[in-house]
């Protein structure tokens, strides 16, 4: 499929994983069991193009990268004929796929077509919209029609119509007309400026355009009074009466003292001094009387999930840490930035707890893991259990043991690998050439896997959330032959080779299981 420029591409979504012999032979058929229970859930939720590239990860994985691994050769023959009785059927429903899923890119990327030039020419449609109408009229939104079931047929049902005043041409005449007589009668009500005023205060100066120019006078200027009586004073037109209700003010008080103040700013001093009035603006704050504030509370829907946190763990730079959650990508935003993972939601408590689990370990300098398995539901992944599983320790290492339990766990439950979690114990929030080789098992089984890193000790962050960059980091990372702790080369594209999540969110609301195999 050829998309149009900026569209969705399904190639750039079903990149060709290569093969890493030092990985075992089993863990790939793991990651296309893996392929294949995500594909089922899409299946289920009706989500095709989802569905569609799931398929054809299968089948590059099954064709392309598997018999390519050092040992596919001296596989069992059985374990060969169940993933090719797998793909014939795979390949089959692509076959049936493919034409419903063209149709939907295509309308896809013109919807994103669509987006991009009424992001580019929106603004200035609306300025030109609103200079067409004064006051600007509300549009009526479209009738939203409701789905019922007709006979075992799902069909749209018309909408209910809702009593709504709608304003004929002969209200807004009327509306019209008295906002003409409301102007008239304000500018009725104003005098007009004295002619030496306007020739005072108007830029060409005193006298206009034949007069030339004339320096300031030094010997004018504002002159305050030295003493200033802060006393309230009462005003009888603006006091309250002592009987419950609003304040009244007659109309002859209105205009009278409307007119004074037009005619003193009018009249405007040539700048000498005039004698202060011995009665200034005689507004009395001190009597006015408080009445009680009535307020409308209104409740707030609960916040959303919030992205992965927290305390300096992202630099300035990068994007924002503490906003909140906003809607979930739509699959179109998704499938445009191909390549970006989905969300993965994570327990705010599950944290807390794994420090629990670890303290014996910690207070021992000795690391501590544990894997991370969850579910996937409408193009979401959320952790959902927390595995402790048998390991070995040091000060800067951990290797888990029996990993047929964590694979078994996961298999009875249906559940995701989403990566794993572990401490530093007396290092700094960080990813060791260890953990690097490690992470990269777990990203290449499910893009979205992440790598937690705790820190007690690090006054700067207490905790990380990791993966390697896709795809400089995780090239790096399977062209590297070296073990133990050593450097490793920047990736070419000149990115760094891991770097903190950015599809991770803190779900307050979110559930989990602790489960210690220890």
């Amino acid at each position: 499929m050829r998309p149009s420029s900026g569209g969705i591409s399904i190639a750039a979504s079903t990149r060709k994983l290569d093969v890493d012999s030092r990985i075992s032979l089993r863990y790939y058929y793991r990651i296309a069991e893996n392929l294949l229970k995500q594909a089922s859930i899409y299946r289920e939720e009706k989500n095709l193009i989802d569905l569609y590239i799931l398929l054809l990860r299968f089948s590059s994985l099954i064709t392309e990268t598997i018999p390519c691994h050092q040992d596919y050769q001296s596989s069992l023959p059985k374990e060969k004929a169940f993933y090719k009785k797998k793909l014939l059927d795979t390949l089959t429903e692509l076959e049936k796929l493919k034409p419903v899923v063209q149709n939907q890119i295509e309308d896809l990327n013109r919807k994103q077509n669509s987006r991009n030039d009424y992001q580019r020419h929106g603004q200035q449609n609306i300025y030109m919209d609103s200079s067409l109408e004064w006051p600007p009229v509300t549009k009526q939104s479209s009738a939203n029609y409701s789905i019922r079931q007709v006979s075992g047929v799902w069909q749209p049902e018309p909408p209910q119509t809702t009593q709504k005043h709608y304003e004929t041409p002969r209200d807004k005449l009327l509306q019209s007309k008295q906002i003409e007589n409301q102007i008239r009668k304000m500018s009725l009500s104003v005098p007009k400026p004295r002619e030496e005023t306007l020739s005072r205060h108007s830029i060409l100066g005193p006298t206009g355009l034949r007069g030339q120019w004339q320096a300031p006078a030094v010997n004018r200027g504002i002159q305050y009074p030295s003493n200033v009586d802060l006393t309230p004073i009462d005003l009888p037109s603006l006091a309250l009466p002592a009987q419950d209700g609003p304040p009244t003010m007659g109309k002859e008080s209105v205009s009278s003292a409307t007119n004074s103040i037009l005619e003193a700013v009018l009249s405007l001093d040539d700048g000498q001094r005039r004698p202060v009035p011995e009665e200034p603006c005689p507004i009395n704050i001190a009597s006015s009387v408080e009445e009680p504030m009535h307020l409308d509370i209104y409740r707030q829907p609960s916040p959303p999930p919030v992205l992965a946190d927290v305390q300096g763990l992202i630099p300035a730079s990068s994007p924002a840490i503490d906003e909140m959650a906003g809607p979930t990508k739509s699959l179109q935003d998704d499938l445009v930035n191909s390549g970006s993972p989905l969300q993965l939601h994570v327990p705010i408590k599950m944290m807390e707890d794994f420090m629990r689990l670890a303290k014996a370990n910690t207070l021992k300098n000795l690391e501590t893991c544990g894997v991370l398995a969850g579910s996937l539901k409408n193009r979401k992944f959320c952790i959902t259990s927390l595995i402790i599983p048998k390991q070995e320790s040091t000060s800067d290492s951990c290797q888990t043991m029996n990993e047929e339990e964590i694979y078994d766990f996961q298999d009875k439950r249906s559940l995701f690998p989403l990566g794993w979690i572990h401490t530093h114990p007396t290092q700094s929030c960080f990813m060791s050439s260890i953990d690097l080789h490690t992470h990269y098992s777990y990203q290449i089984m499910l893009p979205e896997a992440i790598a937690i890193v705790m820190a007690p000790t690090d006054t700067t962050r207490s905790h990380g959330i990791f993966r390697l960059s896709d795809p400089g980091g995780i090239t790096v990372i399977r062209n590297c032959q070296q073990r133990g702790f050593h450097p490793h080369d920047e990736p070419p594209d000149g990115r760094p080779i891991y770097e903190h999540c950015t599809h991770v969110y803190m779900n307050p609301s979110l559930k989990f299981d602790v489960v210690d195999l220890r």
